[in-house]
């Protein structure tokens, strides 16, 4: 585990939760900011995909992971939770429809939801029924893609394979500007994001400074980075995605890895709880952040209520973000895995191969 980098998980979930105080942003006079988040969670996925399948795999001796090994691990970490999350949400939409906007209970969308497969609500967005859950259908794109390329022998060929693969797709897409939602949504130039941190992890994993100096230069220009990721957009709204999330995200992600290397850890242990809890932090964080915003608008929003209530709002979300990690998502995710692991060798008959490991 790179504590760095569990770190960056809590700070880009937390980001996007203020994506969604938005009605209490208002009420103080603020822009909305924190989409961002999203970006370094790709370009951290991108990097942790290699490290884990490249880099340290060949550093502590393991057999390499498979493409069916790392799917089949992607799908038991990834998809429990969200789908148990997603069949809640139905739920709420079915027997409370007044508590949604544009989310139905129509069965399609469910389960076009459920097989991580985009499609457009009424509303005009892309989402799926839990609509945090649209980074989810880029993210297992991404790891149908790098499965492939673990199917080549040389790893840093198929990590090249794929990287061309991404920036061909985004070609494409530019090229043909496509009106089919799944294949617009697959060639938008944000998956141009996972490539780069795929890149970092290829080029950047031993990079480190020797000096107190360089150090302070690397964490002065990640918490420059870090506060471009959530300004730069409010100034620039109609820019390209890339240079005012993408790029900055890059960097705050390269002088996290910096620092790593030089020993420079951010091992506060309630960061690192948040970092580890950020998945379900995600997933959660729209049901408490649209009750508590709620109550807002019923009691007045005033700037003393809303400021109170984006203290709270966050406060909260972190703490059910833990507690889903902790009491649901661990144990579900280490039950899945334990049934497939039993199934896959049940059909085998022999013991599961050694590359089914954990990749976070």
């Amino acid at each position: 585990m790179i504590d760095n980098i569990q770190a960056l998980r809590a700070v880009a979930a937390l980001l996007v939760v203020f994506v969604h105080l938005d009605v209490f942003a208002r009420a103080l006079g603020l822009p909305t900011t924190g989409h961002g988040g999203v970006d370094l969670f790709f370009v951290i996925s991108g990097f942790i995909m290699v490290h884990t399948t490249h880099v340290a795999s060949r550093s502590e001796a393991r057999a390499p992971i498979g493409p069916g090994a790392f799917m089949l691990n992607r799908l038991t970490r990834i998809a429990p939770i969200y789908w148990l999350l997603t069949l809640a949400t139905f739920g709420v939409a079915w027997l409370a429809p007044r508590l949604m906007q544009a989310t139905v209970a129509d069965v399609e969308q469910l389960l076009l939801s459920l097989a991580f497969i985009p499609f457009r609500k009424s509303n005009g967005l892309v989402q799926p029924v839990l609509f945090v859950g649209w980074t989810l259908n880029f993210e297992m794109f991404f790891y149908a893609l790098f499965a492939l390329g673990l199917a080549f022998r040389d790893r840093r060929r198929g990590a090249l394979v794929v990287v061309l693969a991404l920036g061909a797709l985004v070609t494409l897409g530019w090229w043909f500007r496509p009106e089919n939602v799944q294949a617009a949504f697959y060639t938008r130039p944000i998956i141009l994001e996972f490539a780069a941190g795929m890149g970092l992890a290829v080029i950047g994993s031993g990079a480190r400074c020797s000096s107190a100096l360089g150090r302070r230069a690397v964490g002065l220009s990640c918490a420059v980075a870090l506060s471009a990721v959530a300004i730069v957009p409010v100034f620039y709204p109609t820019a390209s995605r890339l240079l005012t999330h993408g790029l900055p995200a890059l960097i705050v992600v390269a002088c996290a890895i910096v620092l790593h290397n030089s020993g420079v850890r951010w091992s506060n242990r309630w960061l690192l709880a948040l970092g580890n809890a950020s998945y379900s932090l995600y997933l959660t964080h729209p049901f408490v952040t649209q009750a508590t915003q709620k109550l807002g608008r019923s009691i007045g929003l005033s700037p003393v209520v809303a400021l109170a209530g984006a203290g709270l709002t966050l406060i909260l979300v972190s703490l059910v973000g833990v507690a889903t990690h902790l009491w649901l998502e661990k144990p579900l995710t280490a039950f899945v895995k334990q049934r497939t692991q039993r199934l896959v060798a049940s059909w085998a008959k022999t013991p599961v191969a050694p590359g089914y490991a954990r990749v976070d």
